[in-house]
């Protein structure tokens, strides 16, 4: 079976096909479309489909990508050791670092109606935690013997 059809064939667009049009409703707009396996035909799809489909996609993606950073912050205030958040991110401790201190920065210099994006306790806070680890590090490869688990 033929699981494209012709265009001449195709349903009329419902849904946004590019991902400037995708990426209007919303993050969690997004994730209940992309959720609703009822919105993406499997058999005889479209050009049409396929374009909506991947315009959804690469703008959730964006979404969440844009997220991480607020979600590190809250798992990292809330006393997630940075190895926990890293394993949930997928990646290393390093890059959750950068990812966050990246992030942190902005927010906590963005300043609207007199208020910060994060107050600077809340910076200090984590950016301490990532700074005693660091410093672990520091010491355990400079004598051999202290060792810093992960």
């Amino acid at each position: 079976m033929n699981r494209y059809l012709k265009a001449a064939e195709a349903p009329a667009p419902e849904r946004p096909v590019t991902f400037r049009a995708a990426e209007n409703p919303g993050g969690f707009e997004l994730a209940e479309l992309w959720s609703d396996r009822t919105a993406w035909p499997v058999v005889e799809r479209t050009a049409y489909d396929e374009l909506a489909e991947l315009a959804c996609m690469s703008a959730l993606a964006k979404w969440l990508t844009r997220w991480q950073p607020l979600a590190i912050h809250g798992a990292m205030l809330a006393g997630a050791k940075p190895a926990a958040v890293a394993l949930a991110l997928g990646g290393s401790v390093d890059e959750v670092d950068r990812v966050w201190h990246e992030w942190a920065l902005r927010q906590r210099d963005f300043i609207i109606g007199g208020k910060p994006g994060i107050t600077a306790d809340e910076y200090q806070a984590v950016a301490q935690r990532f700074a005693v680890l660091q410093d672990l590090r520091i010491l355990g490869s400079t004598s051999g013997s202290a060792t810093c688990s992960r």
